[in-house]
């Protein structure tokens, strides 16, 4: 008998214990595994040419430095969640540098470049029931627009800067968040600081100006004069370069030729040492001296008409010739 009794309450005790554990399942589990992360993008300007930069209009490009959080964040018991982010003071002052060289930029927060950045801005301060609204939808984001300052005359290189911003978190469950709204994980608080490098390579170049040769006119070829002028040029700082000249659209013979119909005229353009200016190796010009991007730099050169061709017939003859820096 006492067996049987023995026995029979097993049952009972298996089965309470078995509800136990069902509530367990219903009250305390069903976890869900998360956590925040801090991430930046963008900061990239381009490649552009040093009189984009010194003469043209800003450079400007975009970014953002984001606060994300996995799909579900409750408010845990132990306090109330919160998130600052704030604009760290640059180093540098907001200057694009390659070695000694710097590019001025600003920072703004839109994209019409009216609402400045400035180093010690808190951009958000979120806590409550607003901060896990923005951490359940889209998350934290700081969006960057930048532009830089024209009139910086600087030589070719690649500019670089380091924006920072600092997230400060409080009450944050990162971990376990169990059905009844209680951290299972790591309640965090602290802060993180975050760096988006914001680049931009500039690339040489020149400005040429190449008065157009004039012979005037004249009856016979030995009547055409000798023209003496000079091509100018303004190019990036600290540039070294050889010029070219093409053979022009009529070349024949070893000569340049200028034509009027099937009538043509032979000339050439020779180098202050009175050699032919071509446009490969030695008969290429050298640049006066290595550009300091802000004084005109010229060449001198002599146009003359062969005098021994016969005289072509009277009409207007003209020739292009192409005029290429290389550095």
């Amino acid at each position: 008998m006492n067996s049987c009794q023995s026995w029979a309450a097993r049952p009972r005790a298996t089965v309470a214990l078995r509800r136990f554990c069902l509530c367990l399942a219903v009250w305390g589990l069903a976890p869900v595994v998360w956590a925040c992360t801090s991430t930046e993008s963008g900061g990239n300007l381009g490649t552009v040419t040093s009189q984009q930069v010194k003469n043209g209009a800003s450079i400007t490009g975009s970014g953002s430095l984001s606060y994300t959080c996995g799909p579900v964040v409750l408010s845990a018991l132990a306090g109330t969640p919160s998130l600052k982010a704030t604009m760290q003071a640059s180093v540098s002052g907001l200057t694009l540098k390659s070695g000694v060289n710097a590019i001025p930029y600003q920072v703004f927060s839109n994209p019409g470049l009216s609402t400045t950045y400035s180093g010690g801005l808190v951009v958000i301060n979120l806590s409550g029931s607003s901060l896990l609204s923005l951490l359940n939808t889209a998350g934290g984001q700081v969006p960057i627009y930048i532009a830089t300052t024209p009139g910086a005359n600087i030589p070719a290189g690649t500019y670089t800067d380091t924006l920072q911003l600092t997230w400060a978190y409080q009450n944050i469950c990162e971990g376990l968040v169990n059905l009844g709204g209680l951290c299972l994980g790591v309640l965090s608080n602290g802060s993180v600081t975050r760096s988006m490098v914001v680049s931009l390579v500039v690339t040489n170049d020149c400005t040429i100006s190449a008065p157009t040769v004039n012979f005037g006119s004249a009856p016979l070829v030995s009547g055409f004069p000798t023209v003496s002028q000079n091509l100018s040029l303004l190019c990036t700082k600290g540039m070294t370069y050889t010029v070219g000249l093409g053979a022009g659209s009529h070349a024949l013979g070893g000569r340049r030729h200028m034509a009027s119909g099937v009538h043509r005229l032979a000339y050439d353009l020779f180098k202050a040492d009175s050699t032919l200016w071509g446009s490969v190796t030695t008969a290429r010009a050298n640049g006066p001296a290595a550009s300091d991007g802000i004084s005109l730099q010229t060449i001198p050169y002599t146009a003359r008409v062969y005098q021994d061709q016969a005289t072509p017939a009277a009409a207007v003859y003209s020739d292009s010739v192409v005029v290429d820096v290389s550095f």
